[in-house]
């Protein structure tokens, strides 16, 4: 029986596993590119402060941090582990 529910289920994880390697890289690439995005808006943050432009700069904090890697890119790294964890459990069956 279990012989057959894996062999049922080892397409299912195949593309589970190329799914996670997939993300992993986009992940990687994506968090990079905030990362650059977010130090920019930290300067236009910086210099509407200096302008006076208070409640701009604070928005612009705001979103600097969603795209930190403290903000968007760390849930998506949660989901994409969260989805490992799935794939492996489905491998140990």
């Amino acid at each position: 029986m279990r012989l057959i529910l894996r062999i049922l289920l080892f397409p299912i994880t195949l593309l589970l596993t190329i799914f996670t390697f997939i993300l992993t890289f986009l992940l990687g690439i994506g968090t990079w590119l905030l990362n650059i995005i977010s130090g920019l808006i930290v300067i236009g943050a910086i210099a509407s402060f200096i302008t006076g432009e208070t409640s701009l700069g604070v928005i612009a904090l705001i979103i600097a941090f969603l795209l930190s890697p403290y903000g968007l890119p760390l849930i998506a790294e949660k989901l994409v582990f969260g989805l490992g964890k799935i794939t492996g459990a489905l491998k140990s069956i």
